[in-house]
Order: structure tokens, then C-alpha cells, then sequence
């Protein structure tokens, strides 16, 4: 699955990093470097699991030389995660794709599955970069295992290095597993492109290898958990989640290619400062106001007249009559400040109605998946793929917001509006057809 990034440069967690990344921090081969909550947490997981694990395997030694052990372990699975992923994004900025941030989360790191790549070559390369920094790391670690061991540095040591050797080895085997989203589909989809000469084919091809794959890991699972061995579970879930992602990849490959020629100017309306609600206002305030007439919101313009069972004290259009899910916000100076969807306000608690205003429940901008009139459909259709950043993002999800080249809210798209633009594209296509 290749993803690119959004066009506007202020892009945050959700949309994958541009110039307006966050400066500082750790940066390697002029990249930054972040950890996700998510990777912290699966550091946590490895000190509880070093804990149970190491007394057993190197018995004898203090409680301070096992905490030793422990951090070396911790510090070395995530820089085993972040040389895997920074190999990935070195290769594909050296075939053309624009450099971003490394971001390791609790599945490792995905930014480098958002690149496109002008040829086959760069894809492969890049997907194949992952596994082989591993497999480098992991001969590595056998070598200074092996080099401790012959120095009777202590088995603790020993086994720590052993454990990193596992990590790597595990790390570049799993991701040469030809599902969606991993190193090995990529290969797949690189190789079917290759041949075929079309990228679309090429990525139906690895979604269609990456359920076959998914499938023979389910049998798999099932036979050995019929053999009597608890192991099978984990392969069947595996498979399943290969089986899964690889369909959905597959849905998204050829809704894409639906959109092809539709740009979000033909499915959302023309910018304008007046699709966005103040972001300062409070949620009351929001709710007994209305939403004013004129406004656009989730694309769609409400109407002037409205009847009058669906107008609020003032005359102003009622949230049922304007039909909208999904609001923009704006700050003081116009520009775009986040967004809000009726989801997030069903779930303020009525007593805070007057004390939270709306920026405070909306997701923030940075969290957004964000566009131009001018991004094609099917580019933007590739970004929303990526996993939410944070539970706020999870309610818009699916939603981009169109941004004006002054910074301005021109709108929203909703997932009403994607399915209305594969449609469109479809007739479109069959218009085309002799």
C-alpha cells in the first residue's frame, strides 16, 4: 500500500510529518526521530517481561545487574525498531520520496508505507531495506554474543545479546510476511508492478497473495492447535489479521482506482472563511445558537429558509436541519483550528456544556487528516488509511478537512462524501468506455 503525504505543511500525527514537523528531539541521518505513546508502552511490556524472564534464564545475579539488563534490553528493541524504520525512510528519500518522521509505535513504525514511488525499483528497495538492517543487527548481536561467551563475561550478558539477536531475527522474518502493509507485500506488489506495468495491478496482486498467505497461517494454526500445541493460536491470529488488511487493501486499491481523475474541488465545495465555527465558542453556546446560514459544513451548504420546527430562538438553522456531522473550526485569525464531529459532542456530559468550549472537545488540527481543492481523490482516499493517533482522532476518522492556500477551513469530506466520489468516478469511467 503506498501512501503519500498530505500537501499541506502543517501535518501532526495523523497525517504523517512534513515542515511543520516538531524541530528538536532526536533526529538520525537528518530525520526525526518520535515515540508514540504506543512504543512506550511496548517498552513498559518489555520490562515486565525481562523481569519474569531473566532470573530464570541468568540466575545468581543482583537486582541491579538484572535493572542493567533489563534497560540494555529495552534500549535495544526500540533502536532495533528505530534502524528498521530509518533504513526504510534512507532508501525511499534516496529514490525520490519525501523524507518525514520516524515514528515508532506499539506495531513498530508505518511511515515509510506512505511513500510513492515513481518505479518498482524504489519500492522494493525500500520495503526490503527493513528486513535486511535486521538481519544485519541480529548477525551482529549473534557476533557479540558469541564474542562474550568465549570472554566468560557472565551469562546474563550472554542472554541479553542472545535476546537481540532473537528480537532482530524475529523483526526481519515477520515483516517478510506478504500481508498488507508489511515489508513482504510491498516486495509482492513491487514485483507484480514490475511486470505487469501497472501499480494498481500490482497492489490488487499483493492484497490477493496477502489473503492467500492469511489463509494458509489460519490452517496452520488450526492443524497445530489440533496436534495439541497452544502455539497455533497465535499463527491463527496472525493469518487473520493478514486476511483482514490484505481485504481491506484490496477495497481501497480499487476504490482508488475508482476516483481516478477526481480532485476534492469536484466532490467538496470551493474554499471559503465561512464554513468554520468558532473554535473559542462554548459547546451551549454552539447548540442553542445553531449553525449559522451561509455555513459549509461537512460539505454541504446550508440553506437560507429553513421550516420553522427546525429553527432555534434566533431563526438560525438547528444541527437536525443542517444535516451536518462534521464542523471545521477556526481560531481568532481565521485559520483552521480542528475539527468537530457530532460524535464527540454527544459525549460532553450536560453540565459541562457551559464550561468546555468547542476546541476542547474537537480533535486538533495537527491530529487531522487535511487536504487542498487540489490533492487528487484517490491520493487523499490512501492517507485516511492510517491508524488514528490518539482516542480524539478516532471520531473523525475517516474525514478530512480541505484547507484554503491561506490557511482557511474550505470545507469538510466525510466518508458520505469518498463513497459519493467513487461513485462518481465510476460513472465517470463509464462514460469513457467505447
Amino acid at each position: 500500500m503506498s501512501i503519500t503525504r498530505s500537501p499541506d505543511t502543517r501535518e501532526g500525527p495523523g497525517t504523517g510529518a512534513g515542515p511543520g514537523a516538531p524541530r528538536g528531539g532526536l533526529r538520525l541521518a537528518g530525520l526525526p526521530v518520535r515515540l508514540t505513546p504506543g512504543a512506550q508502552l511496548l517498552a513498559m511490556l518489555t520490562v515486565l517481561a525481562s523481569a519474569l524472564i531473566l532470573p530464570d534464564l541468568a540466575p545468581g545475579w543482583s537486582a541491579l545487574g538484572y535493572l542493567a539488563a533489563t534497560a540494555v534490553l529495552v534500549i535495544g528493541f526500540l533502536a532495533s525498531l528505530i534502524v528498521h524504520e530509518l533504513a526504510h525512510a534512507v532508501v525511499a528519500r534516496n529514490h525520490g520520496a519525501p523524507a518525514g518522521e520516524i515514528r515508532i509505535g506499539f506495531f513498530g513504525g508505518a511511515v515509510h508505507g506512505r511513500h510513492e514511488y515513481a518505479t518498482p525499483r524504489g519500492l522494493w528497495r525500500a520495503a526490503a531495506a527493513g528486513p535486511a538492517s535486521s538481519l544485519v543487527l541480529a548477525a551482529a548481536c549473534v557476533g557479540v554474543t558469541l564474542g562474550l561467551a568465549e570472554l566468560d563475561a557472565g551469562r546474563l550478558l550472554v542472554v541479553v545479546f542472545t535476546g537481540l539477536a532473537w528480537i532482530n531475527a524475529v523483526l526481519a522474518i515477520f515483516n517478510l510476511l506478504p500481508g498488507a502493509g508489511m515489508d513482504g507485500g510491498r516486495l509482492v506488489q513491487a514485483l507484480a508492478w514490475a511486470r505487469s506495468g501497472d501499480r494498481a495491478r500490482g497492489a490488487v496482486t499483493a492484497a490477493r497473495t496477502g489473503q492467500f498467505a492469511g489463509a494458509l497461517l489460519i490452517a496452520g494454526g488450526v492443524a497445530t492447535l489440533a496436534f495439541g500445541y497452544l502455539g497455533g493460536i497465535w499463527l491463527g491470529l496472525i493469518g487473520l489479521a493478514m486476511l483482514a488488511s490484505s481485504r481491506a487493501q484490496a477495497r481501497e486499491v480499487l476504490a482508488i482506482t475508482a476516483m481516478a481523475g477526481l480532485r476534492v474541488r469536484d466532490v467538496v465545495p470551493g474554499p471559503g472563511s465561512a464554513a468554520a465555527i468558532p473554535g473559542w465558542q462554548t459547546v451551549r453556546s454552539f447548540l442553542d445558537g445553531g449553525v449559522q446560514a451561509g455555513s459549509t459544513v461537512a460539505g454541504s451548504t446550508v440553506a437560507d429558509s429553513t421550516v420553522a420546527d427546525s429553527t432555534v430562538a434566533d431563526g438560525t438553522p438547528s444541527l437536525a436541519a443542517s444535516g451536518a456531522t462534521a464542523f471545521p473550526l477556526r481560531d481568532f485569525e481565521g485559520h483552521a483550528a480542528g475539527l468537530l464531529t457530532l460524535s464527540q459532542l454527544a459525549l460532553v456530559p450536560a453540565d459541562r456544556w457551559d464550561r468546555l468550549r468547542l476546541i476542547d472537545v474537537a480533535t486538533p488540527l495537527g491530529q487531522v487528516v487535511t487536504t487542498t481543492v487540489d490533492e487528487p481523490m484517490g491520493q487523499l482516499l490512501a492517507r485516511l488509511s492510517i491508524r488514528p493517533a490518539t482516542p480524539a482522532a478516532l471520531h473523525t476518522a475517516g474525514h478530512a478537512l480541505v484547507i484554503a492556500d491561506d490557511g482557511t477551513p474550505a470545507g469538510v469530506l466525510t466518508p458520505d462524501d469518498f463513497r459519493r466520489a467513487g461513485q462518481l468516478g465510476q460513472l465517470a469511467d463509464r462514460r469513457r468506455a467505447p
